[in-house]
């Protein structure tokens, strides 16, 4: 099976103080498949995702494909650039901010064609009728301005126009963050039945529990620029193994309206493990000298507590 496979990938923002954003995460993103990058804000997430669709350079590590038809590996990109992978394509958090206002749908969808060197014109309004349908949306859309729609009805353009080139991997950046759970449960359905018919491979960055659940195949859980527990969804969701990874699951408000919750009280619970665990070893998966071990098949943590157990 192919897959865009990242290996011990590092990000280092230099400023006034370096940043050490992303810290030696390897991750493998198989076709049809997605994996969930899950954590607080600053952990490394968003960093990763846009190495992932070309938009970071690395400062150490590699990407590349495995499992091409041939059986050879697609030559990494090399440390330091951010090469070209049109194979790749990216949905963003706020469809209103990365669809241009002054573009038509048609318009907007049609640019990854344009700029792979699409020249026909009647094959590239084929291809955006086509894919547009595929979202649910019809031909009245063509001709709207980002202004015209909803929230939900941009964020199926901008899935549209990411899947229009047919990519092999699209990234998905909190692609439900600012909708509402009725159009957010729309979306995820419909990003399932597009990954069945398609085989794309999804990379989702998301603090949205229930669209990890119904979507995800696999997740990765992320805290201060590195992986701290990876396996199977049902896993991770049912016997989170990491302290971290407890904490993030049970911090996340209940969809159920009739019960009331604290957002002061989320907010710190997700800070850290320390505040939010008791852990008896605090700060100690985060040391550099602990590796993620398997503790079961496809399961694998860093946390010296679980290991050692």
């Amino acid at each position: 099976m192919r897959a865009l496979t990242l290996t011990d990938a590092s990000v280092i923002y230099s400023g006034r103080t370096k940043v050490h954003a992303v810290q030696g995460v390897s991750l493998s993103i198989p076709e049809g498949c997605t994996v969930a990058l899950v954590g607080e804000s600053g952990s490394g997430k968003s960093s990763t995702a846009r190495v992932v669709a070309g938009l970071q350079q690395l400062t150490a590590g590699s990407i590349g494909w495995t499992g091409e038809p041939d059986g050879t590996f697609t030559a990494p990109v090399a440390v330091g650039d951010i090469g070209d992978r049109p194979r790749v394509q990216m949905v963003f958090q706020h469809p209103d901010q990365s669809l241009d206002p002054m573009w038509s749908v048609r318009r907007s969808v049609a640019e990854p064609l344009r700029r792979l060197g699409v020249k026909d014109r009647d094959a590239t309004e084929t291809a955006v009728v086509t894919v547009l349908e595929k979202v649910g949306l019809d031909g009245d859309f063509l001709d709207r301005r980002p202004r015209e729609l909803s929230g939900g009805q941009a964020q199926r353009v901008a899935v549209a126009r990411a899947l229009v080139a047919s990519p092999n991997v699209v990234v998905l950046d909190e692609p439900t963050a600012s909708l509402d759970q009725t159009v957010r449960s729309r979306l995820i359905a419909t990003l399932a039945g597009l990954q069945d018919e398609f085989g794309t491979g999804y990379l989702m960055v998301t603090h949205d529990m229930s669209s990890v659940q119904r979507l995800a195949d696999t997740v990765l859980v992320m805290y201060r620029g590195r992986l701290l527990e990876t396996g199977p969804t049902e896993v991770i969701l049912s016997a989170p193994a990491h302290p971290y990874t407890r904490a993030l699951i049970d911090a996340v408000p209940p969809i159920d309206p009739r019960v009331r919750w604290d957002p002061a009280a989320v907010a710190r619970d997700m800070a850290g493990v320390s505040g939010a665990t008791a852990c008896p070893v605090p700060g100690a998966c985060t040391d550099h000298g602990i590796g993620l071990v398997e503790i079961a098949p496809g399961h694998r943590v860093r946390c010296t507590t679980t290991t050692q157990a």
